[in-house]
């Protein structure tokens, strides 16, 4: 039946320059020859104005010559460097801004400028649901690794120690007792939060099975600062304490860990005899 491709899909979040962008329908911009363009771009705080030809197209724009400073203006033709395609990857786009040093993309459908990206478009919420959406995956996997490399009774031991000095953990681990006395199944791992799962594996050295050292263990730091980040809708994901060159660096720290976890996952699968 054709519905069963539907009841198959992982349901993967697909986030694209267009939907974080704005499309040139929408966008202000400066019309050829037009004299208004430095008042225009300096009430609405732009650092890229799109110029409007006479014929409709944009082929230029106008560009600060300094970030948030509008006292020299410049106008540039836009080259094939400037633009992308409109369904390109949101981790592309950001990739693109901290290797490349780009704050603006223009974008393209079927070679014609049909919108703009800029790193402020990155303080969206399509954005936090992509970066969420990856952080939720590590969790996940973490969780079963935990799972599969520590028995229930050592990872008790280390709640009921830990929980002597830490009050976050000592609440978890009275709840979760006061589940078990009602008979209500859960797991202690379900109650637990990232940074749990970090030290959790850190204490028993079991960073050793995924090939990181204590010392790129305790590097990872910043994908639990991340994951604070985006629980926190109301705040800028980008700002002058998280520019862009962090939060790709922070990307591609999950994503190397998910990657060692699905390595050991299939390794451990196939020395176990499972599928």
């Amino acid at each position: 039946m054709i519905e069963e491709i539907f009841y198959l899909d992982e349901g993967h979040i697909k986030i694209t320059a267009a939907s974080v962008g704005i499309s040139n329908r929408r966008w202000k911009a400066s019309k050829a020859n037009g004299s208004k363009y430095k008042s225009l771009m300096k009430v609405n705080r732009f650092d890229i104005l799109p110029i409007i030809s006479n014929d409709g197209k944009t082929y230029e724009f106008y560009k600060t010559n300094k970030p948030n400073n509008y006292d020299n203006i410049s106008k540039h033709p836009i080259t094939y460097k400037d633009v992308i395609p409109l369904d390109t990857s949101i981790r592309d786009i950001i990739k693109g801004f901290a290797t490349d040093e780009r704050t603006f993309y223009f974008l393209t459908y079927h070679s014609r400028i049909t919108g703009l990206i800029t790193l402020g478009n990155l303080n969206c919420r399509q954005v936090q649901v992509y970066i969420f959406g990856l952080i939720c995956e590590l969790e996940r996997m973490l969780s079963e690794f935990i799972e599969v490399v520590l028995t229930k009774g050592q990872l008790e031991d280390f709640i009921i120690k830990k929980s002597e000095s830490n009050k976050k953990l000592q609440e978890v681990w009275e709840h979760y007792k006061e589940l078990i006395k009602v008979d209500l199944e859960n797991k202690l791992i379900e109650h637990l939060y990232l940074s749990d799962f970090f030290n959790i594996i850190n204490h028993f050295k079991h960073n050793i099975i995924l090939n990181y050292s204590n010392t790129q263990w305790d590097d990872l730091s910043g994908v639990n600062d991340l994951r604070h980040l985006v629980a926190h809708p109301t705040r800028s994901l980008l700002d002058k304490n998280n520019d862009i060159k962090r939060l790709w660096k922070r990307i591609g720290k999950i994503e190397d860990l998910t990657f060692r976890l699905n390595q050991w996952r299939h390794f451990n699968n196939r020395k176990n005899g499972s599928s």
